[in-house]
C-alpha cells in the first residue's frame, strides 16, 4: 500500500514551516502594515474632512450674517438717503415758493404802479379829449 515516510513529512513540514515564517517576515507583516498605516491614513483624512465641513458650514454661517448685516445696512442708508433727499427736496419747494410769492407781490406792484400811469395818461388825455370835442362843438355850432 501506501508507504508513509515519516522522513520526508518531517522535512516537508519544516519547509513548510521556514516558508510561512519567510512569508511573514517578506510578505504579511509588510502587507500589514501598509493596511494598518493606510487605515490610520485614511482614518485622519477623515477626520480632517469632518473638520474640514464643520469650518466651512460656520464660515457659511459667518457669510450669511456678514450679507444679512451688509444688506440692513445698505436698506438703512437708502432710506436715510431718501429722507435727506425728502428734506431737501421740501426745503427747495419752500424756498421757490417764496421766491414765486414775492415775484407775485413784485408783479402786483408793478402792475399797480402801472395802472395809476395808465390811468393818469387817460385822465390827461380825458382833458384833452375834452377840450377837443368842445372846440369842435363850438366850430360846429
Amino acid at each position: 500500500m501506501l508507504d508513509i515516510n515519516i522522513g520526508v513529512m518531517a522535512i516537508m513540514a519544516i519547509l513548510f514551516f521556514i516558508t510561512m515564517f519567510f512569508l511573514k517576515i517578506w510578505l504579511f507583516d509588510p502587507l500589514v502594515k501598509f493596511m494598518d498605516e493606510r487605515e490610520a491614513k485614511l482614518k485622519n483624512e477623515m477626520e480632517l474632512i469632518s473638520k474640514n465641513t464643520e469650518e466651512t458650514k460656520e464660515i457659511e454661517e459667518e457669510i450669511k450674517t456678514i450679507l444679512q448685516l451688509a444688506r440692513d445696512d445698505a436698506r438703512k442708508t437708502i432710506e436715510n438717503a431718501k429722507l435727506k433727499a425728502k428734506e431737501e427736496a421740501e426745503k427747495l419747494k419752500a424756498i421757490k415758493v417764496r421766491e414765486i410769492e414775492e415775484a407775485k407781490e413784485a408783479l402786483r406792484e408793478q402792475l399797480e404802479v402801472e395802472k395809476k400811469k395808465i390811468l393818469s395818461e387817460l385822465l390827461k388825455d380825458k382833458d384833452e379829449l375834452k377840450s377837443l370835442i368842445e372846440n369842435k362843438l363850438r366850430t360846429v355850432a
